[in-house]
């Protein structure tokens, strides 16, 4: 049952307990008015006749006094008849009476013997005075009959006034009765009306009160201890059970919000864990590539001093062919310097070329680091966005450093080629040394050919340190950017440990309601770990 319905119920029986009350105070007063016309409108007015009736009838009786002693028959006459006059009008009240106030039986009883005796002392006031014409009679027996029946109609109407006024003071009485009982009734409707619908709006205003606390109790415990796993009373069915059903639902949501904010959290903290070591070994590889590079370009300074010598042995080969005819005798001396020259021009070609297969194969594994690090960029999301063009940066970079690096190694094949046939002339001149002075002509030639090819091995070795300078700026690029990258990923480390921390001041349940987000974060823990 609802508190507006207990509250209409409780309202209802007051009003009811009202109208209650109120039909029995109108019916007392019906009654009391009743009584108060009866007394105003019959025993005032019959006291009033009956009074009257009395006046009269002993001022009738001291005029027949009066007119025992008058001489003048005019006056007797007159003042008789004045006299039978009053007699007159006590007829027309007792007529009155008769009709308009007769209380009971009794009453009417009496007022007919009234009416007779009122008829019998007429008729013994003409017997003794005979119309006035004389002042009285000798007749004692008339005499004796009027005083008797003065003396009996005197005595009726003193008794039914005294019969009225009997009835009026039992009027009276029952009117106190009726107006005790009435209070005291009226007074026992109030109060138990009062106390009924007191007892109810006591007992609803206490019901309210109780589960008000109860409420207010778990919300501020709530708002103390940040402990969501309590639970108000919604056992209720009314407007306080609502309200706490909706207090428990939102309290429900609010927890899985902060579980799946927990879970968040946690993988964040898990990828930038993951982010962080990926960029300490990336760093690491950083400084070995550097380290690479510095001894790449040590022995491409190496090569440049060797070609640029192979160049200048050319020109003097060139000028010493123009004098092989002259020199014939040294030239097994020269074209045995030749040969020695060349294989160290072969030798030093063979580490230009692993050398450049080295850069090329750290370049390949500095792209591959920088594809995973742009993938646990993106699986940072917003947070990892800075470290995804950091490692795109990273992939270009290396991805320029490999191409530059097939360059060289095509440039060092062809070196080697070069060197390889230079070799296998020489060869040819040592074994043909004996036509020397026939062959002098294509000597020099051949002197001139190697003199451009070991030109253009000194402009490709220049752009080979170009291209190894640019890879070493490049790296000491990458080596920043992965600082910036191991930075960014401490800072979302620190933020993402502080957030699980002002989460874990809310205490949540575990398991029930939570188990579809308990799953996510498994999976997403999961995925973080990949």
């Amino acid at each position: 049952m609802t508190i507006f319905q207990k509250l209409t119920i409780a309202i209802t029986i007051f009003v009811l307990s009202l109208i209650g009350v109120g039909g029995y105070g109108i019916k007392a007063l019906g009654e009391s008015k009743d009584r108060v016309e009866y007394v105003t409108g019959n025993t005032l007015p019959s006291l009033t006749l009956l009074s009257n009736s009395n006046i009269n009838v002993r001022e009738v009786r001291a005029s027949l006094s009066s007119l025992s002693n008058m001489e003048d028959q005019g006056q007797r006459v007159a003042l008789l008849k004045s006299t039978l006059d009053k007699l007159t009008s006590v007829d027309k009240f007792m007529a009155d009476y008769k009709q308009n106030y007769i209380a009971d039986a009794h009453d009417a009883q009496m007022t007919d013997y009234i009416i007779q005796q009122l008829t019998l002392y007429r008729q013994a006031i003409d017997n003794v005075y005979k119309g006035g014409t004389q002042q009285s009679t000798t007749d004692t027996a008339a005499e004796n009959t009027k005083k008797q029946v003065e003396q009996a109609l005197i005595k009726a109407l003193q008794d039914q006034r005294d019969y009225n006024l009997k009835l009026a003071d039992t009027q009276e009485k029952s009117n106190e009765a009726s107006y005790r009982a009435a209070l005291y009734t009226f007074v026992g409707l109030i109060v138990a009306s009062v106390a009924v619908a007191g007892t109810l709006a006591l007992m609803i205003l206490l019901y309210v009160r109780r589960s008000l606390n109860h409420l207010q109790h778990t919300l501020l415990t709530i708002s103390d201890n940040l402990d969501l796993t309590l639970r108000a009373d919604d056992s209720r069915h009314d407007e306080i059970g609502k309200t706490a059903q909706a207090l428990n639902n939102l309290t429900d949501r609010f927890a899985t919000v902060l579980a799946d904010v927990r879970m968040s959290s946690e993988s964040v903290a898990t990828a930038s864990s993951e982010i962080a070591a990926a960029n300490i070994d990336l760093s690491s590889r950083t400084e070995e590539q550097a380290a690479s590079l510095a001894q790449t370009a040590a022995s491409m300074h190496e090569i440049s001093s060797t070609v640029e010598s192979n160049v200048e042995n050319a020109r003097q080969a060139n000028q010493l062919g123009q004098k092989a005819a002259e020199a014939v005798t040294h030239g097994d001396v020269s074209v045995e310097r030749m040969m020695q020259a060349m294989k160290g021009i072969a030798s030093g070609s063979e580490k230009v070329a692993e050398i450049t297969n080295l850069i090329e194969g750290i370049a390949f594994q500095t792209n591959i680091l920088a594809l995973n690090a742009a993938v646990e960029a993106a699986r940072a999301g917003e947070h990892g966005r800075g470290f995804a063009v950091v490692a795109g940066e990273v992939r270009t970079l290396s991805q320029r450093s490999s191409s530059a690096a097939r360059e060289i190694k095509t440039l060092i094949d062809n070196a080697i080629a070069a060197v390889r046939n230079g070799s296998q002339q020489a060869d040819d001149v040592r074994e043909a040394i004996g036509n020397v002075k026939t062959l002098i002509t294509n000597t020099s030639s051949l002197v001139g050919e190697m003199s451009l090819a070991s030109e253009e091995q000194s402009r490709g070795i220049s752009q080979i340190n170009v291209a190894i300078n640019q890879m070493e700026a490049v790296t000491q690029q990458n080596a920043a950017m992965v600082e910036q990258a191991s930075s960014a990923a401490e800072s979302l480390n620190d933020q993402a440990t502080r957030l699980r921390q002002l989460v874990e001041t809310f205490r949540l349940r575990e398991g029930g309601a939570h188990a579809s987000s308990d799953d996510a974060l498994s999976s997403r823990l999961a995925l973080g770990m990949k």
